[in-house]
C-alpha cells in the first residue's frame, strides 16, 4: 500500500476553483486551469507528462471520515 500524502502544506497557496495539477509525488502544483486539459497542458509545458489532477475547491474544509 502507498503512503498517505499530507498536501495541506501544498495546497495552501494553491488556485481555488480550478483543476490543478500536481507532480507525481504531489509535493508541488506544476498547473491549473478551468478544466483539466488546461492544468495538464501547465503541467506538460513544465515538463510533467502525467500529472495528479484533484479539484481545487474555494475553500479547504477539513473532512473527518
Amino acid at each position: 500500500m502507498d503512503k498517505a500524502v499530507d498536501l495541506s502544506r501544498t495546497l495552501v497557496e494553491a488556485p481555488r476553483n480550478c483543476w490543478i495539477a500536481l507532480d507525481r509525488e504531489e509535493t508541488k502544483v506544476v498547473g491549473s486551469g478551468k478544466n483539466p486539459e488546461s492544468a495538464i497542458a501547465d503541467a506538460r509545458a513544465q515538463g510533467i507528462t502525467d500529472p495528479v489532477l484533484i479539484w481545487s475547491p474555494e475553500s479547504w474544509t477539513p473532512v473527518i471520515g
